[in-house]
C-alpha cells in the first residue's frame, strides 16, 4: 500500500512540475497555483491536529502571520537569503508554538479551540497596533529573496517551483509522522484519550508534539508567503484566516494528507472565481461547505471512494 501511495505521490509531483511547462499557464495562473499549494499544504500541516489528534484549533493564522512577518522583517532589513527567513520564521514560530501548545493542550474540545483563538487574537492584536512593524498596513514592498548568490527567486516560475518544493517536503513530514507509532498514539488520543493516558502514554506531550509538529509546517507556509507577495500585514492572523483553513480541511477530508491538499486547492480556485463575478462570494462557499457536509461527509476524497466501493460497482 506505501509503495502506491508513494508511486501515485511521485506522479501527481511530476504532473505538477510540469505545469509551468504548458502553454496555456500564464503568470498570472502560477501565482494562483502557488497559492493554492501553499493553501493545500497549511491545511495538510492542520489536519495532523484536526483528523489524526482530534483537536481543532481556531489559532492557525497566528503561526501563518508570525511566519510571514519573520520573513519579511528580515527582508526588509537586507536579510534577503530564504535559508535565513525559513530559519528566522522557524525560531519564532516555535517559541510562540510551545507557549501556545503548553497551555492548550491541557484542555480538551471546545477549550483547546477557545485557548488557541485566544492566543491568536492578542497578536493579532499586537501586531495591528503596533507601528513599529507597520501597523494596519503591514510590511510593504519587500525586495526579492534570494535562494543562493545570484539566483533570486523574482519570477512567477521560481515562486512556484519554491512552494512545490515546500509542499514536497511537508507532505514527506506528514506521511511519515503519520505511518509511525507517534501518528498512531495520536489516533488513538483521538478515539479515546483516557484509555491513551490509561495504556501509559503522556497525552498531553503527544498532544504537544502533534501541535508544534503542525504550527511549524504552517509557519514555514508562512515564511514563503512575503515571497510570492512582497509584503505581509495582520490580516494574515484573523480568526477569518483560520476558518478558511479548517474549511479546506473539511472539505478535503478529515483524517487523510492528500484530502486537505485537495481541499485548499478547491477552495483557492473557489475563492477566486467566484470572487471575481460576484462581492459575497462567501456565501456561495458556504453554500458550497453545507453541501459537502450534508451529501460528502469524508470530503472530495471520500467522494471518490464512494464512487469506487463495492454498492456502485455491484450497481454498474
Amino acid at each position: 500500500m506505501s509503495r502506491v501511495v508513494t508511486w501515485r505521490a511521485l506522479v501527481a509531483f511530476g504532473a505538477l512540475a510540469a505545469l509551468p511547462a504548458l502553454p496555456l499557464t500564464s503568470k498570472y495562473y502560477l501565482l494562483l497555483a502557488f497559492d493554492a499549494l501553499l493553501f493545500g499544504a497549511i491545511a495538510m500541516s492542520l489536519d495532523l491536529l484536526i483528523g489524526y489528534t482530534g483537536l481543532v484549533s481556531f489559532g492557525h493564522a497566528a503561526f501563518y502571520g508570525l511566519g510571514a512577518y519573520a520573513t519579511a522583517i528580515l527582508l526588509e532589513r537586507g536579510v534577503l537569503s530564504v535559508w535565513a527567513c525559513l530559519a528566522g520564521a522557524f525560531v519564532v514560530v516555535s517559541l510562540y508554538a510551545a507557549i501556545v501548545s503548553y497551555f492548550a493542550t491541557a484542555r480538551r474540545g471546545i477549550y483547546f479551540a477557545l485557548l488557541t483563538l485566544v492566543f491568536a487574537e492578542v497578536v493579532y492584536t499586537f501586531f495591528r497596533y503596533t507601528q513599529t512593524f507597520g501597523g494596519s498596513d503591514g510590511i510593504q514592498g519587500l525586495p526579492d529573496a534570494v535562494l543562493w548568490r545570484g539566483v533570486p527567486i523574482d519570477t512567477p516560475e521560481r515562486k512556484y517551483y519554491l512552494v512545490l518544493v515546500y509542499l514536497a517536503v511537508a507532505y514527506a513530514v506528514c506521511r511519515v509522522v503519520v505511518t509511525s507509532h507517534f501518528g498512531h498514539v495520536l489516533v488513538a488520543i483521538r478515539e479515546n484519550e483516557d484509555r491513551a493516558r490509561f495504556l501509559g502514554y503522556s497525552v498531553q506531550r503527544y498532544k504537544m508534539a502533534a501541535c508544534m509538529i503542525s504550527a511549524l509546517l504552517t509557519g514555514l507556509a508562512g515564511a514563503i508567503y512575503p515571497i510570492r507577495s512582497a509584503f505581509a500585514t495582520p490580516d494574515l492572523m484573523l480568526w477569518t484566516e483560520s476558518g478558511e483553513f479548517i474549511i479546506s480541511v473539511m472539505i478535503g477530508g478529515l483524517g487523510t494528507l492528500v484530502g486537505p491538499i485537495l481541499g485548499g486547492v478547491f477552495f483557492t480556485l473557489l475563492r477566486d472565481k467566484v470572487s471575481s463575478v460576484v462581492d459575497w462570494y462567501f456565501i456561495v462557499i458556504g453554500v458550497v461547505l453545507v453541501l459537502i457536509v450534508l451529501f460528502m461527509p469524508k470530503g472530495l476524497l471520500g467522494l471518490r471512494r464512494l464512487v469506487g466501493s463495492r454498492p456502485w460497482r455491484q450497481a454498474a
